[in-house]
């Protein structure tokens, strides 16, 4: 049998090279993969220095990147010190930055945490095994007496090891120790594994020559230690670094950043932590593992004392006027030098925190246990509101999709619906990387919930002319998100505000101009192509499979050299006479081309369907938003939207097609001083002054003049060839800017709470402005 199991043994393949990292051996072992049929072709792709890591890693064959997401500003009070810090954290987890952001933020708002270290250890646990229980006492009590001589031992093999307890356990015939290191800015694995060998060698000669007696077997460690596991006993007594974070949260912080109230938050706290006792959870704590795994991924440290250092004890109490939060990590095992703190990322990263290098251990597990306590109090806030079952609902599939791949995207698939594809041409697509188009807000929101292929995606097409000359073109390819994607990422954005909100959007889904926007774009550009509306990109074709939720089309490639003006939602001074009367003129003609087309999934937008969700964005518009030129205004409109079906109605002006999201984002100019607008997907049918008044609070500076709003209105109402009376005009107007207001710019302002938009004060004031001067004029 045991031939047999050698003979089968002699038949595995021979990995070459095993265990070196010569670039020869790298090398064969990448092709002995490939041989067996194994690809490792973006493994192999990888940027690590192999000089670094020689003594990181054996048989090396590539590496595997993380994304690192930016945490902080946390506030950290060190002594007299209060200081702002950031971090790096390494995850793979969707919302967890975000999350821990918010936590750092509450943090910061207070004043900062304060953090205390009660002490650093480092525990080996070697086993000696004796013939006679007589022998196991006698080696015991040796030890204990030979302490100070192997703590003078150990300082010969380390500067940094120190010896500071020596424990002994006689269990029958066996001896167990502990021998308790501290090990300066290390976690001290190593050198303490170093150092317990020769205490063992030493104790072992010792004992012999002293006794005549020796143990029959011994190792270096009998897993007292708990190395890489949870043990009550290292909770006690020590592994690692044993350090406590403390913060106050003022009310009015708990309400404001984490969405709920110190009650709320203490009233489930004390049921949670008695059951979690009763069913033996060790600790207490949300989800402090994410937090260290995150940062241990960014710095260098050992990953698998995730699982011991992750043990958390979280306090927290409603006090007058707030919440008193504490967190204790009672074995973190960090270091600030050696493992993989000296590679160039991990470096950077410790640099960033103040942490780099000798002296800087305490301070690292301050940091780690302060951003740890931010995840757990917006966790816990989330679970508390409600926000964090809402941010996790599902729109519910009955089966799985096979969504669209980028690999999918092949000359084959992509001749099949471009319109370039002239049979006497041959032709073939490859994407290329581009950094000058960014997807849009929605296609961003929905990309927090999909992992299907949406957005933008460059391609260039090599042809080849009838006389064998080849040339190539740009195009860009879109990829659209359902409607109920995007709506299911504004529900997710929204449940971190206030939960009300995220239910009242979900309610409006279908009466929002969302709906149906996968399927606008399409129609609308195949229309406006048909019609031959010079102002928008050229339109090269779609492919549509509902089965798959495949929404796709090809436009051309706007190349920033051959435009003047893009993407400047955020520079309306870069916008002159000239370039905003061409803009307002190719708005008038769309209108008009627009008026009369019927185009299937574009529906009347009426706003007073949704006024409960709207009265909700304007309230926390006025709670949470600063710098609001006339609040007033922002009252009125509430107290108007039950007037607006029956002003709407009052309104002698024709409805047509529009953009309904025209703005400088949305807008260029070519050279030659042409505009062009594109992304169509929230087109509805509505008045045309709705584009008119959204194009003009992006333009307008702030502290436009009257006559400079009332030249511009005159520039595209000059285009009409029938004007309603100028009374209509004026109430379609201030119709348009009272639900441009409620309905878009009370989003941007909300969604700020989440992510700023460095436009939207501005233009909210702008469109304020509008509206006290149009009405002054009617």
């Amino acid at each position: 049998m045991r031939k047999n199991v050698i003979s089968k043994l002699m038949n595995l393949p021979i990995v070459p090279g095993r265990g070196l990292n010569l670039k020869s051996a790298i090398n064969s072992r990448q092709d002995f993969l490939k041989n067996q049929g194994l690809s490792i072709e973006h493994i192999m792709n990888s940027n690590l220095d192999l000089s670094e890591i020689q003594n990181n890693i054996e048989s090396y064959v590539g590496g595997v990147e993380l994304p690192l997401g930016l945490v902080g500003p946390i506030g950290f009070k060190d002594g007299l010190k209060n200081e702002m810090v950031y971090t790096l954290v390494g995850t793979l987890e969707g919302a967890l930055v975000a999350s821990m952001n918010r936590g750092a933020k509450a943090i910061a708002l207070s004043g900062g945490f304060s953090a205390n270290v009660a002490w650093q250890k480092m525990v080996r646990a070697p086993l000696f095994l004796f013939d006679k229980e007589e022998e196991a006492l006698c080696f015991e009590s040796f030890v204990l007496s030979e302490k100070m001589a192997i703590a003078a031992l150990v300082k010969k093999y380390s500067n940094h090891a120190e010896l500071i307890g020596l424990e002994a356990f006689v269990r029958s015939t066996d001896v167990h120790l502990k021998l308790v290191y501290t090990t300066g800015d290390a976690s001290g694995q190593n050198m303490t594994t170093t150092c317990t060998w020769h205490a063992m060698m030493y104790l072992v000669d010792a004992f012999k020559k002293k006794f005549n007696l020796s143990p029959h077997d011994f190792v270096i460690e009998g897993n007292g230690a708990a190395d890489k596991k949870i043990s009550q006993y290292n909770i006690t007594n020590g592994r690692g670094i044993n350090v406590t974070a403390s913060c106050f949260l003022p009310e009015e912080v708990v309400e404001k950043v984490l969405r709920t109230s110190s009650m709320s938050m203490s009233r489930f706290y004390k049921p949670s932590k008695s059951l979690a006792n009763e069913e033996g959870m060790v600790g207490y704590n949300i989800n402090v593992a994410n937090a260290i795994a995150g940062i241990f991924t960014s710095t260098g440290q050992d990953l698998a004392c995730i699982h011991e250092s992750a043990t958390g004890f979280l306090e927290l109490e409603s006090v007058n006027g707030g919440l008193n939060v504490s967190l204790t990590l009672p074995n973190l095992v960090v270091g600030t030098i050696g493992g993989g703190t000296h590679l160039s990322k991990p470096s950077e990263v410790l640099k960033i925190m103040g942490c780099l290098g000798s002296g800087s251990d305490e301070r690292f597990a301050k940091l780690i246990a302060g951003f740890a306590l931010g995840l757990e109090l917006s966790t816990y806030a989330a679970i508390v509101s409600g926000e964090f079952a809402k941010a996790h609902e599902k729109l519910g599939r009955n089966k799985p999709v096979k969504w669209l791949l980028k690999s999918e995207l092949t000359s084959e698939f992509l001749s099949k619906f471009s319109t370039n594809s002239d049979p006497k041409i041959g032709l073939s697509f490859n994407v290329f990387e581009h950094d000058t188009v960014e997807n849009g807000i929605l296609t961003t929101i929905a990309s927090r919930i999909s992992k299907k292929l949406i957005g933008f995606v460059a391609i260039e097409c090599t042809k080849r002319d009838t006389s064998g000359n080849q040339f190539k073109e740009k195009f860009l390819l879109k990829s659209k998100p359902l409607d109920q994607e995007i709506i299911k990422g504004l529900h997710l954005i929204a449940s971190s505000i206030n939960i009300e909100l995220a239910d009242l959007i979900k309610e409006s889904a279908s009466d929002m101009e969302y709906s149906g926007s996968h399927i606008k774009d399409i129609k609308l550009y195949q229309y406006l192509t048909k019609v031959k509306y010079p102002f928008i990109p050229g339109f090269h074709g779609s492919y549509v499979n509902t089965k798959r939720e495949i929404y796709l089309f090809m436009q051309e490639y706007l190349e920033p050299s051959s435009l003047v003006i893009f993407n400047s939602e955020n520079t309306p001074e870069i916008w002159g006479d000239k370039e905003i009367s061409r803009v307002l003129k190719a708005l008038f003609l769309f209108h008009q081309m627009t008026e009369d087309a019927v185009i299937s999934g574009i529906l009347e937008f009426d706003a007073s369907e949704s006024i409960l969700l709207y009265q909700k964005l304007l309230s926390i518009t006025l709670a949470e938003s600063h710098n609001i030129s006339d609040i007033d205004v922002l009252k009125g409109i509430a107290e108007n939207m039950r007037n607006w079906s029956s002003i709407a109605s009052g309104i002698r002006l024709k409805k047509c097609i529009v953009h309904n999201d025209f703005n400088p984002r949305n807008i260029a100019i070519r050279t030659n001083g042409q505009p062009v607008m594109y992304d169509l997907e929230l087109a509805v049918i509505d008045f045309p002054t709705r584009d008119l008044v959204e194009f003009l609070s992006f333009v307008l500076p702030i502290n436009f003049k009257k006559e400079t709003l009332l030249k511009y209105l005159g520039y595209y109402c000059a285009e009409a060839t029938e004007l309603s009376s100028q009374s209509d005009w004026n109430k379609a107007i201030c119709y348009s800017l009272e639900t441009y207001i409620a309905t878009r710019l009370t989003f941007y302002e909300v969604a700020g709470v989440v992510v700023k938009y460095e436009f939207s004060n501005r233009i909210l004031n702008v469109a304020i402005r509008m509206l006290k001067i149009l009405r002054n004029e009617q």
